[in-house]
C-alpha cells in the first residue's frame, strides 16, 4: 500500500532539447523543463512552492508573445533534481524541506 503524500518517481534520464540554442544565456527555466525532470505534474511543482521547497516563478511572455508563461529561476532545476533525489532516498517532505533550507537558505529580514 502506498503511503499518503509519497510521490513515486521514474528513474532520472537525460533531457534532450529539440529547440535551438539561444544566442544569449537564458534567465529562466520553463515549467515544461522542470516537468521533464520530475516526470510529475504542475500540481506537484506548485505544491513544492507552497511547501517552500521551490521559489515562486514569475510570469513572462511566451514564445508567441501572446500569452504569459511561468518562468523559474535557473537554480530551480538544481533544486528539483535535489528534491527528487531526496524522495528516492525515502525522505519525507519535512526532512526534505530542512535539507533544502540548509542548502538554499532563505533570506531573512534584518
Amino acid at each position: 500500500m502506498r503511503g499518503a503524500g509519497i510521490v513515486h518517481l521514474a528513474p532520472l534520464r537525460t533531457i534532450f532539447y529539440v529547440t535551438s540554442v539561444l544566442e544569449r544565456p537564458r534567465d529562466h527555466i520553463t515549467t515544461e523543463e522542470l516537468l521533464a525532470v520530475t516526470r510529475s505534474t504542475r500540481d506537484t511543482l506548485y505544491a513544492w512552492v507552497a511547501q517552500k521547497l521551490l521559489p515562486r516563478p514569475w510570469l513572462t511572455a511566451g514564445t508567441d508573445d501572446r500569452r504569459l508563461v511561468a518562468a523559474w529561476a535557473p537554480e530551480t532545476l538544481e533544486r528539483v533534481r535535489f528534491i527528487v533525489a531526496q524522495q528516492r532516498k525515502g525522505l519525507m517532505v519535512d526532512e526534505i524541506a530542512a535539507r533544502v533550507e540548509e542548502r538554499w537558505p532563505r533570506r531573512r529580514p534584518v
